[in-house]
């Protein structure tokens, strides 16, 4: 056997081993599988509307972060 074949031997195996734990890792990540306790709906929806200090403060400092990153 030339060493070129060995190469290619172990390289088809490695593939074949890859492929196998991207099939296992999909399964486990099925959306099916995992229970979502997400409804999707906001607790309080009129609180969303609510403009107070704290919203401000939190929204200025994100502003910050975002403009200081740009620049």
């Amino acid at each position: 056997m030339e060493y070129s074949e060995l190469i290619t031997i172990i390289l088809t195996i490695t593939a074949l081993l890859l492929f196998r734990q991207l099939i296992i890792a999909s399964r486990k990540n099925a959306p099916g599988t995992v229970e979502n306790h997400y409804s999707g709906t906001a607790l309080a929806p009129e609180a969303l509307t609510r403009v107070d200090e704290d919203s401000m403060r939190e929204f200025d400092k994100l502003l910050g972060r975002r403009f200081s990153e740009e620049q």
